[in-house]
């Protein structure tokens, strides 16, 4: 008897698609015995719970309510920098304007 005849595919969701990353997180001990129950309840491997929530909670279209990568919060303020008046006409030029810049205060 040919084994491969008899053999069952496994049904959608457990199957890993072609391009997959594997993901590995801490859960508190509470959760990961919620995470554990409902997968024996339900006879379904916990993988497929966690990714059916993330899907839920991340839809596809999601990515694009996402900020433009590569813009600075310069680039966002553009209009304005330099708008605001300090009224000292020397901090470039003037050392002492720099006396503990960059330091850490106590």
């Amino acid at each position: 008897m040919n084994p491969a005849a008899h053999a069952v595919d496994a049904p959608g969701p457990l199957r890993h698609p072609v391009d997959t990353s594997t993901l590995t997180i801490e859960l508190p001990d509470a959760l990961a015995a919620r995470l554990a129950a409902a997968s024996e309840r339900n006879h379904v491997p916990p993988a497929q719970i966690v990714q059916e929530a993330l899907e839920k909670s991340l839809p596809a279209d999601a990515a694009e309510n996402l900020p433009l990568l590569g813009e600075s919060l310069a680039e966002k303020m553009k209009d304005l920098i330099g708008c605001f008046d300090s009224g000292a006409t020397d901090l470039f030029t003037n050392p002492s304007r720099m006396e503990g810049f960059g330091e850490w205060r106590k």
